[in-house]
C-alpha cells in the first residue's frame, strides 16, 4: 500500500515537543471567523469617537504680557550663607502674581464662584458674559458645598424655580431663602434672548474655585535677561479667561499701591511727629534769643565769634543727620524684635544703606502677605510654615545688617562730638556775653537744620504717596486665539484601534481560559500527526447515512474521508483493517465508524463493522439489530466465525459483528489467539474491516488491537476534546503504540474548523440556492 502522502512528518521520529512555531495564518483565521464582532465593535467605537468629539468642549489659551518696573531690581546681600534678592526681582513678583491672595480677590470681584449654564447640542454651555440673570447672595453662605438651582425664564419679570417634585413661580428681585442662605435673582440686559429657556446655576465654594483657577493660571519670565512676564491660563470660555488675567494684573497693581501707601504713611507719621516736636523746640529757642538780646543789648557777633559759630553749625548738622539715622535704626530694631506686628511699618527715611532698605521692604511684603492669609486661614495651618520661616530669616538678616550700620553711626557720632568739644573749648576764650549768645544761636541752628531736613523728607514722602506709580506696565492685553481641540483623525484612529483590540482581547481571554480544542489550527500547532478530514456539526443525525443517494454535505464529507482512507490503506487489494478510537467517550467514533462503513459499502466494498468495545457496546442497539451471538461469544468459544457475522439491514454489502453478551475480562479476551484467527478470516472475506474500540486513554483495548490494523483513525471533537489530550496523541505516535495514526476532527461548526478554505456552497451538494456551507477538506 502507498502511504506516502500521509506518512508521519520526519520530526515525529524525534521525541514529541510542546513548542511549535506560531502559525500566523492560523492565528489570523482564528480571529477572522469572529469578523462580525469586530465590525460591530469598530462601528460602536467610531460612533463613540464621534459623540466624544461633538460633546468635547474646546479649550482656549489666554495670554498677556506685563513689564515689571526697573525700580524693582536691586542689589543682593548675603543672608545666612545664601545669596538672596534684596529687591522685588522678577521671580518674587511672579510669586505674588500667582499668590492665592491675588486670585481670591479676582474670584470675588468677578463673582466666579457662581456660574450659569444652558443646554445646547445635548451638552451644557457656559453663558458667562451673556447670562440672562445674576444671582445675588444677600448674606454670607452658611454652607460652602456646591449648590444647584434650575430655573425657567418666563418673561422679564418672573421665573420658575424647579424643585424636587414641583415648580414655583417667583419674581425677579424677590428675596428668597434656601438652606445655604438668602438670595435673589436680578435680570440682565440679555434676558430677552433666553425667554422660555432653562438656566442652571451652580454656586460653588469660593476657596475651591480659587484653587481651580490657580491650577490653570501660570506666570513665567519671557527670557532670563528681561523683566517681561508672560501670563497664561487655559479656559473653556475665553472671555472669562481674559477677565481673570486682567483682574490678576489689576489686583497685583492695587496690592502694590496699597503696600507703597502703607510704607509712605508710616514714614509721614514719623516725620510729622518729629516736625511737631522740633517746631515747639525751635519756637522756645527763638524766644530765648530775643529775650537775651533785649536784656543784654547785643546786636551782632564779632568776626571771631561768627567763625566759631559757623564751624559749630556745620558740625552740628552732620551730628543731627547721624542722630536721625540712629533713631530710625532704633525704631527698626524695636519693630523686628516685637513678637507681634502692629501693622505699622517702620519708617526708612534717611537710611542710606540700600541693603537694609531692601530687606525691610521684603519684610513688610512678607508680613502683609501673612496678614492677608490670616484673614481667612487659621494660624496653625501648614501654609504659614514657609512664610514664617522667610520672615524669621529676613529679620535675622536685618539684625546682622543693623549691627554694622549702628556701629558705624556710633563711631561717627563720637567723632563729631569730639569736634564739638574742640569748638566749645575755643569758644570759652570769647567774652562771657558772646559765649553765652553763641551757645543759644548754636541750639537754634541745630533745630533749624533738623527742621529743614525733616520738612524736605516729608515732601518727598508726600510726593511718593501721591504718585501711585505702578509696579508693572502692560505690554500685551489679555488675548486668545483658536481653541485647542482634539485631533479628529487621531480620535477616529484611536477608536478604530480600540475597536479591533477590544474584541481581540475578549477572544484571546476566552481562548486562554478555554481548555478545549476549538480549531484545527490548535491541533496542528500541538500535534505532529496528520489530519485527514473534518466532519461538520449536525443538530440531528440519522443512525446511518443513505450513502447511495444522499447529496448532503455530511455525506460528501464521509465520501471524501473514504477516499482519503483508501489512499492511506492502498487503492488495491482487500482485507484492509481500519481501527477507530478516541481519547475519551463522547467524541463520536461509533457514529463515524457506522457512516464510514455505509459509504464504503455504497462504493461496492464489502464491509464489516467489528464492535470491539466489549465494556460498553453500542453498535447493536444503535443499528436496532436482533440479539445474536457476538465477538465475546466467539472469543469464549461459544460460537463460530460465521455465526457472529450478521447483515446490517442497511446495505447488502454492509455487515456487523456485535460485541456479544459477555463483558467479563475484555482485555484478556482480546489477547486470545482466537482474535488472530478472526481477523485473518475477515481479511479473506471482506474488503474493509472497521474496528470500533474503546477510548485509548481509559483502557488498553485499542493498544491490544492495533497490531491488526493497517491504519488508525483517532477521533477529536470540537469544543469537547481537552487540549491536554493532544500531548498524549504525540506520545502514542512517537512510541508507535497505534499503527499509521491519523486524526479526524468531528463536530466542527461551520467556519470554525479553519483547516480548509471556503470553496463551495451547500447548493453544490443539495441544489438549494438559499443555503451556504464550506468545503472542509484539504487540497491534496
Amino acid at each position: 500500500m502507498s502511504n506516502a502522502p500521509y506518512s508521519l512528518p520526519v520530526g515525529l521520529k524525534n521525541a514529541p515537543s510542546d513548542h511549535s512555531p506560531i502559525n500566523l495564518v492560523g492565528v489570523f483565521k482564528a480571529y477572522f471567523r469572529f469578523w462580525p464582532y469586530f465590525v460591530i465593535s469598530i462601528l460602536l467605537c467610531l460612533v463613540a469617537g464621534y459623540v466624544y468629539l461633538k460633546s468635547d468642549t474646546p479649550i482656549f489659551t489666554v495670554q498677556a504680557k506685563i513689564l515689571i518696573n526697573d525700580e524693582n531690581v536691586g542689589p543682593s546681600v548675603k543672608m545666612e550663607g545664601q545669596q538672596v534678592s534684596v529687591a522685588k526681582k522678577v521671580e518674587d513678583e511672579i510669586e505674588i502674581l500667582r499668590s492665592r491672595t491675588i486670585m481670591e480677590k479676582v474670584v470675588k470681584d468677578l463673582d466666579l464662584a457662581i456660574s450659569y449654564y444652558t443646554m445646547a447640542d445635548f451638552k451644557p454651555v457656559d453663558v458667562y458674559g451673556s447670562t440672562p440673570v445674576r444671582l445675588v447672595v444677600n448674606e454670607p453662605r452658611r454652607d460652602h458645598s456646591t449648590q444647584f438651582l434650575e430655573i425657567i425664564i418666563h418673561d422679564k419679570k418672573s421665573f420658575s424655580l424647579k424643585q424636587a417634585r414641583s415648580e414655583t413661580v417667583y419674581s425677579f428681585g424677590e428675596p428668597l431663602k434656601s438652606t445655604w442662605g438668602s438670595w435673589k435673582l436680578i435680570p440682565t440686559e440679555n434676558i430677552e434672548r433666553y425667554l422660555g429657556q432653562t438656566i442652571r446655576i451652580y454656586v460653588e465654594d469660593p476657596g475651591a474655585v480659587t484653587g481651580s483657577y490657580l491650577s490653570s493660571f501660570n506666570a513665567v519670565m519671557q527670557t532670563q535677561q528681561s523683566a517681561i512676564v508672560l501670563l497664561s491660563m487655559y479656559e473653556t470660555v475665553p472671555e472669562r479667561g481674559a477677565d481673570v488675567i486682567n483682574g490678576v494684573i489689576r489686583a497685583y497693581n492695587m496690592a502694590s499701591i496699597d503696600y507703597k501707601n502703607k510704607v509712605n504713611q508710616s514714614t509721614l507719621n514719623f516725620l510729622n511727629d518729629r516736625l511737631n516736636s522740633i517746631t515747639a523746640e525751635l519756637n522756645n529757642i527763638e524766644k530765648r534769643i530775643e529775650t537775651y538780646k533785649s536784656s543784654r543789648g547785643i546786636t551782632n557777633l564779632s568776626a571771631e565769634s561768627q567763625v566759631y559759630l559757623e564751624n559749630v553749625k556745620s558740625n552740628d548738622s552732620r551730628l543731627n543727620d547721624v542722630n536721625v539715622q540712629l533713631e530710625i535704626i532704633n525704631e527698626i530694631q524695636k519693630y523686628i524684635n516685637s513678637p507681634v506686628s502692629d501693622g505699622n511699618a517702620p519708617a526708612i527715611t534717611g537710611i542710606s544703606d540700600p541693603g537694609l532698605v531692601s530687606l525691610i521692604d521684603q519684610l513688610i511684603k512678607l508680613e502683609t502677605q501673612r496678614e492677608r492669609l490670616l484673614s481667612n486661614t487659621p494660624e496653625k495651618n501648614p501654609l504659614f510654615i514657609p512664610i514664617n520661616r522667610q520672615i524669621s530669616i529676613t529679620k535675622n538678616a536685618i539684625r546682622e545688617n543693623i549691627k554694622g550700620i549702628k556701629r558705624s553711626l556710633l563711631a561717627t557720632r563720637n567723632q563729631l562730638r569730639g569736634f564739638n568739644k574742640t569748638f566749645e573749648h575755643s569758644i570759652k576764650k570769647l567774652p562771657g556775653q558772646e559765649r553765652e549768645y553763641i551757645n543759644i544761636k548754636r541750639q537754634q541752628s541745630i533745630k533749624e537744620e533738623l527742621y529743614i531736613f525733616l520738612l524736605q523728607k516729608r515732601e518727598e514722602a508726600g510726593m511718593n504717596n501721591a504718585s501711585k506709580l505702578l509696579d508693572s506696565r502692560i505690554v500685551d492685553q489679555a488675548h486668545f486665539g483658536f481653541p485647542e481641540t482634539h485631533n479628529a483623525n487621531f480620535t477616529y484612529a484611536l477608536a478604530f484601534i480600540f475597536g479591533l483590540v477590544f474584541p481581540a482581547g475578549v477572544i484571546f481571554a476566552r481562548q486562554l481560559l478555554n481548555n478545549k480544542v476549538i480549531t484545527a489550527s490548535e491541533i496542528e500547532a500541538m500535534v505532529q500527526v496528520p489530519m485527514i478530514g473534518e466532519l461538520s456539526y449536525q443538530k440531528s443525525m440519522p443512525t446511518m447515512l443513505d450513502a447511495a443517494s444522499s447529496r448532503t454535505m455530511m455525506a460528501e464529507q464521509f465520501r471524501t474521508l473514504r477516499t482519503k482512507l483508501s489512499h492511506i490503506n492502498g487503492r488495491n487489494g482487500y482485507g484492509k483493517v481500519t481501527m477507530l478510537t478516541s481519547g475519551i467517550p463522547g467524541e463520536g467514533k461509533s457514529m463515524i465508524c457506522r457512516n464510514l462503513a455505509a459509504v464504503m459499502a455504497a462504493a461496492g466494498r464489502k464491509t464489516v463493522i467489528v464492535d470491539a468495545d466489549l465494556r460498553k457496546p453500542q453498535l447493536a442497539n444503535s443499528l436496532q439489530l436482533r440479539e445474536q451471538l457476538g465477538l465475546s461469544d466467539y472469543l469464549d468459544g461459544k460460537a463460530f466465525k460465521e455465526q457472529i457475522v450478521q447483515s446490517s439491514n442497511f446495505h447488502p454489502d454492509l455487515f456487523v459483528i456485535s460485541a456479544g453478551a459477555s463483558n467479563e475480562d475484555p482485555s484478556e479476551k482480546l489477547e486470545r489467539p482466537a482474535m488472530d484467527d478472526l481477523i485473518a478470516w475477515l481479511r479473506q472475506h471482506f474488503d474493509e474491516i472497521l474496528v470500533d474500540t474503546p477510548p485509548v486513554e481509559l483502557v488498553t483495548d485499542a493498544l491490544i488491537l492495533t497490531k491488526y490494523s493497517d491504519s488508525t483513525l483517532f477521533i477529536l471533537r470540537q469544543n469537547y476534546t481537552l487540549k491536554s489530550q493532544l500531548r498524549s496523541i504525540n506520545q502514542l505516535s512517537y512510541d508507535g503504540s497505534l499503527n499509521n495514526l491519523h486524526l479526524v476532527f468531528n463536530g466542527v461548526v461551520s467556519g470554525e474548523g479553519l483547516a480548509y478554505s471556503k470553496k463551495y456552497g451547500a447548493q453544490y451538494y443539495t441544489g438549494d440556492q438559499n443555503k451556504l456551507s464550506f468545503s472542509i477538506f484539504r487540497a491534496n
